[in-house]
């Protein structure tokens, strides 16, 4: 049988093009957002404390953050979706292959949502054991707790604070811009190349990893894999970007509420808190029933039509 490319015309993404486009792009992130963050301190020594980031600086450092999503990850897919269509970049049939468009329904939104929600105990205990564990690594363990505290320490610092519109701010930047430019690179370019080249399951498997070893973040990288397979399995059901986009972007917002309930009960270390709460029974009572929900419910996570696609043909693309 031949590929869904093939099937709807367009060409067949190839490994080695695929696989080039994915690692420039994980290469341009991260020294675009050296670059940027140079500038928006401009000439101020950046400490690893983060305290360079005042009043003056925090609205051109989120503003940075915004634009690298979209000058990098985000406007670039509808150029490169265009080496399988064959179509203008925001051209219908560019546009349907990336996702966009396509009407999955609330329901699908919904259960996108409940799902992260559903994960998020589970994702929550494993950073915490991940806290309790790693000291007892040695001078690795010790090193890689030091870099998330770290991270940890910057996602506060750009959160927002205690306004209603410093938390908007953040908003837009950490939970909304993420959820727009990462699902279309990752979902609707790289997950789609993949599966035109693999099975849908393993493109799920290798665009989730990837997108774990995209954030650079070796502590968060098991919770992130599983958030990247979950988010890519919701994206083969619907073959709507919006639900995914949906997802990624209630687990962002999820985290950032979290950071702004910890500032205004003055929690600066979660980690001592949760680690009383992992010897709890009830926490793993909690922890298995949410799962168990989880799993009903992407059981039930509801399927695109076939019939849904029959308007996709040739007839889609520039003549």
């Amino acid at each position: 049988m031949n590929s869904l490319a093939e099937q709807k015309g367009f060409k067949r993404p190839g490994l080695a093009g695929t696989s080039l486009v994915l690692l420039s792009i994980l290469i341009a992130y991260p020294i675009s957002g050296m670059i940027l963050t140079k500038l928006v301190a401009g000439g101020r020594s950046i400490d690893p404390d983060f305290q360079w980031i005042d009043a003056t600086v925090l609205p051109r450092l989120l503003a940075a953050q915004a634009v690298g999503q979209i000058l990098v990850l985000g406007l670039p897919v509808f150029w490169l979706a265009r080496r399988v269509t064959g179509s203008g970049a925001f051209e219908r049939a560019n546009l349907a292959w990336l996702g966009i468009g396509r009407r999955g329904g609330v329901r699908s939104l919904v259960m996108a949502a409940t799902g992260i929600l559903l994960l998020q105990p589970f994702l929550y205990s494993i950073v915490e054991l991940q806290n309790l564990i790693l000291p007892l690594l040695g001078e690795a363990g010790r090193d890689m707790l030091r870099d998330q505290t770290r991270l940890d320490l910057f996602i506060r610092k750009i959160a927002g604070g205690g306004s209603l519109s410093g938390f908007l701010a953040a908003a837009a930047v950490l939970v909304l811009t993420p959820a727009i430019c990462e699902e279309l690179f990752f979902r609707g370019f790289v997950q789609k190349s993949f599966a035109g080249i693999l099975t849908p399951n393993k493109a799920v498997l290798l665009t989730g990893l990837v997108f774990a070893l995209f954030h650079m973040e070796l502590f968060n990288l098991v919770p992130l894999t599983l958030l990247g397979w979950y988010i890519g399995y919701i994206y083969v059901q619907s073959d709507d970007l919006t639900v995914p986009a949906v997802a990624h972007g209630t687990n962002n917002l999820a985290a950032l509420v979290l950071i702004q309930v910890q500032a205004r009960l003055g929690v600066t270390d979660s980690g001592t808190a949760a680690s009383g709460l992992l010897v709890m029974w009830q926490w793993w009572v909690f922890v298995v029933l949410s799962l168990i929900v989880f799993f009903l419910l992407i059981r039930r996570f509801p399927e695109r039509p076939a019939s849904a696609d029959a308007d996709n043909t040739m007839l889609d693309r520039r003549s």
